[in-house]
């Protein structure tokens, strides 16, 4: 079963989320956890270690008051022991409470135990009723001895309280550290989980759209041989797909096309030629005298004939073109030669609107491979181009340079420039602006034938606007190994 790409990203959506939100839960209950044993410490702990000071002086105030009572007789420092008994007594049972409520220790019933057993021994020791002084025995309320057993009580059990406190305190640092710990584990988690969502969208979307606009650029440029790779089952291999089979549709409507084209102009050429070899006959008065108004439209009829012909061979080497017909082998050219023998077969054009030509000079230039005929044919269309939409008394440059593996001829006008929104447009098969259409002659073909003889010969053709004002043409040729 093959997953589509929005399952996809579904699965790596729900993987991330649920890593992100399991560290942030584990270090949410770690930091509670962490959170309530400091409570327990400063609200619990500490209280109990304050306590159990206060219990060891209420002892000694005990002790002392009640040994000035049986000196001195009076009851005053009788109240002022049973003051202090009541608060040994108070202080005491809010520790037990404390203890059982909930202590830093894993055993908080044991610590109230320890705390129990001071308070039952208080009780069975104390060996008088609280508030009746003429019931108090002879002697001590208590020996020195069992007061030093109470001490050592209390003593120990704030030592246990204190330990307590330092086992929490060592929980709350091993609990930091491992907060720390799955912290880092799980966003390091999550950034490898990120960085794997990058790698997958990136092999996943983004190659795929490349791969898709690429063949899309080749479809501008009339490139209907290009196939994309169909190398999953999703929805992008069923794009590739649909587009390999709209490549193909195009490809084969414009073998149609082509043929048709091929044929009609094949079966136009024939009465044409008839039609004007006819009309040169009459005019020639081979079929007997005609008198000047008829040579006048004679001579119309076949500059319009020759006008057609000239169209019906730019079809036909269009539909060649297409076709892919043989070429002859390329052989080693030169480049100069090839720019002036063009420039001296358009003279004739360029004196009728009083242009200048201008070669720049590029001295040691490397032999280009190519057919002489078809590449006098591309700078022809280039040069026929610039002289068409340069004004009169302008001038065109030709430049050739030397590119590594590569010899660049640019042709630049003066004329009015290209929009860039319609550059991507100028190399179509009879495409022409409707700025022209209604003065220039022309049925759009020549830069079209242009950019396919350059591509068979292995270069590259495009243009760009002159910062002054006209454009430049370029095309490159490999040259000689």
């Amino acid at each position: 079963m093959t997953l589509g790409i929005a399952k996809k990203l579904s699965v790596f959506f729900f993987l991330f989320i649920l890593i992100f939100f399991s560290t942030v839960a584990d270090l949410f209950i770690k930091v509670r956890d962490m959170s309530r044993t400091s409570d327990r410490i400063v609200s619990v702990n500490t209280e109990i270690g304050a306590l159990s000071k206060n219990l060891k002086d209420s002892l000694i105030d005990m002790d002392a008051n009640f040994k000035k009572f049986r000196l001195l007789k009076k009851e005053t420092y009788f109240d002022y022991f049973e003051t202090a008994r009541t608060a040994y007594n108070k202080d005491l049972n809010r520790i037990i409470h404390l203890s059982r409520s909930g202590g830093s220790s894993a055993n908080a019933e044991g610590e109230a135990a320890a705390w129990l057993k001071i308070r039952d021994d208080y009780k069975d020791l104390a060996g008088f009723k609280a508030g009746e002084p003429t019931a108090i025995p002879d002697g001590a309320w208590a020996s020195d001895e069992r007061l030093a057993l109470w001490m050592d009580a209390l003593k120990e059990a704030g030592r246990t309280n204190r330990e307590a406190v330092e086992a929490a305190l060592i929980r709350m640092n091993a609990q930091s550290r491992q907060v720390m710990r799955n912290g880092i584990i799980g966003f390091g988690i999550s950034i490898l989980v990120g960085a794997l969502g990058v790698i997958f969208i990136s092999r996943s979307v983004l190659s795929p759209l490349h791969r898709l606009k690429k063949g899309l650029n080749q479809v501008s440029n009339d490139n209907y041989a290009h196939v994309l790779p169909v190398t999953s089952g999703d929805e992008f291999g069923e794009l590739a797909a649909a587009f390999n089979r709209m490549n193909r549709q195009l490809k084969a409507d414009e073998g149609l096309r082509s043929d048709f084209i091929a044929t009609l102009s094949h079966e136009i050429r024939t009465p044409l030629s008839s039609i004007r070899e006819s009309v040169n006959m009459i005019g020639e008065e081979v079929l007997g005298p005609v008198n000047d108004r008829q040579k006048k439209f004679l001579k119309i009829a076949g500059d319009e004939t020759l006008r057609i012909t000239y169209l019906l061979n730019h079809l036909l080497d269009t539909s060649v073109l297409a076709a892919g017909a043989e070429k002859a082998d390329p052989v080693p050219l030169d480049p100069e030669q090839l720019v002036k023998d063009t420039v001296q077969g358009l003279a004739a054009p360029a004196a009728a609107k009083q242009i200048e030509i201008h070669r720049h000079p590029a001295r040691g230039l490397p032999r280009v491979m190519g057919e002489a005929k078809e590449i006098r044919q591309v700078l022809v269309n280039l040069i026929g181009n610039a002289l068409k939409f340069s004004p009169e008394n302008s001038r065109v440059d030709i430049r050739m340079s030397d590119e590594k593996d590569r010899v660049r001829f640019s042709i630049s006008d003066r004329g009015p420039g290209i929009p860039e929104e319609k550059q991507a447009l100028i190399f179509k098969k009879y495409y022409r602006d409707e700025s022209v259409r209604k003065h220039l002659d022309g049925v759009g073909l020549g830069l079209s034938i242009a950019r396919q003889i350059v591509r068979a010969h292995g270069g590259e053709i495009n243009l760009k606007n002159n910062k002054d004002g006209g454009c430049t043409f370029f095309f490159t040729l490999p040259v000689e190994k």
